[in-house]
């Protein structure tokens, strides 16, 4: 017997059409670093230069946050090499976070940096060295809006180390949506 088929959700299917920028933000917490993706990044003001990211409730990367007070923003391109490096971010830290998972696979920790070359920001948050721009930002303030939380960041450094199109849900068909 076939499986049931999923009852479509016009909202869902609307909000999977919004195009969305695919971050890597970087974290810390002491002297471990994480990164992740994200997908709900915007700036919010010009004067002074704010960048609100939107965080699970219980991710890591809010946890880290929290504890160093800063984090990175890093914008990839849109070459192969760009879309490969955020597929290894795609996985939450704690794997257990994907209902459905068997035991021996929910049991995993992702570290996600392992093995990619980055440096640290002044704050020591990872910056990667395939990135084509990043943002360091203190944190300002936090909003809970439903289940995230926004979290509103000072701009206190970044670059650009080359310019071109940024990697995004459109280039790689990618969707995050509720």
């Amino acid at each position: 017997m076939p499986p049931p088929k999923k009852e479509r959700d016009p909202i869902a299917d609307a909000l999977e059409m919004m195009v969305y920028g695919l971050y890597i933000v970087g974290s810390r917490k002491g002297d471990e670093v994480n990164g992740m993706m994200a997908d709900w990044v915007m700036q919010v003001s010009f004067r002074p230069r704010l960048v609100l990211v939107a965080l699970e409730r219980d991710a890591r990367t809010l946890e880290n946050v929290r504890a160093s007070g800063a984090f990175t923003v890093n914008m990839l391109g849109t070459e192969e090499a760009d879309i490969e490096l955020a597929r290894r971010f795609a996985q939450p830290y704690y794997a257990a976070k994907v209902e459905g998972r068997p035991e021996e696979e929910a049991a995993k920790v992702y570290r996600k940096l392992e093995g990619i070359p980055y440096s640290r920001s002044r704050s020591g948050c990872p910056v990667l060295d395939q990135a084509v721009a990043w943002l360091e930002c203190q944190v300002e303030q936090e909003v809970e809006a439903g289940d995230h939380v926004l979290v509103i960041g000072r701009v206190v450094d970044g670059d650009v180390r080359r310019y071109g199109p940024i990697l995004s849900s459109e280039v790689t068909g990618w969707t995050y949506s509720g």
